[in-house]
């Protein structure tokens, strides 16, 4: 309701719009786990290879995860492993694109360490595309020499 005389109408005013606390909007925190899906290109062995290894590391992740292991899952464990010993990655291999592609599930903060403002494929000066195809393919020669891929799930 507002009052006949000016006077009071302004002195009403007045105190509405001093008085009123302004809201402070804040953000809401990024969750911790949140994930980055990054594609890589896969010809039809690179792809055959990582499922014959997925099919081999089930069983292992199965009783010790009581869960399924999923291709995209292995994929993930297996850059992960890589990224934690990038000396196994040759940065020469060559690379093409095959328009067939694989997925990985990298938590956010480890995917900075390869497409953030100071992460691998910048300093390398390739794409992040090509930093996990080259990553992974290292990842895939170091099981086939031997390596012991129950480590990945460590």
């Amino acid at each position: 309701m507002t009052s006949l005389n000016p006077l009071f109408a302004e002195l009403n005013q007045y105190k509405t719009t001093k008085n009123t606390p302004k809201k402070q909007i804040k953000e809401r925190a990024e969750r911790r786990d949140k994930q980055h899906n990054v594609k890589f290109p896969v010809d039809h062995i690179f792809h055959m290879k990582l499922r014959t290894y997925c099919k081999q590391l089930e069983p292992l992740y199965k009783t010790k995860y009581n869960r399924p292991l999923a291709q995209t899952k292995f994929n993930t464990l297996l850059l992960r492993y890589v990224l934690n010993h990038l000396e196994l990655v040759d940065w020469e291999l060559d690379y093409s694109d095959t328009k067939r592609y694989m997925h990985t599930n990298l938590l956010k903060l480890e995917y900075k360490e390869i497409g953030g403002s100071y992460g691998i494929s910048i300093r390398k000066g390739f794409s992040d595309r090509r930093t996990v195809y080259l990553m992974m393919r290292a990842g895939l020669t170091w099981v086939e020499r031997g390596g012991n891929i129950e480590e990945i799930i460590i």
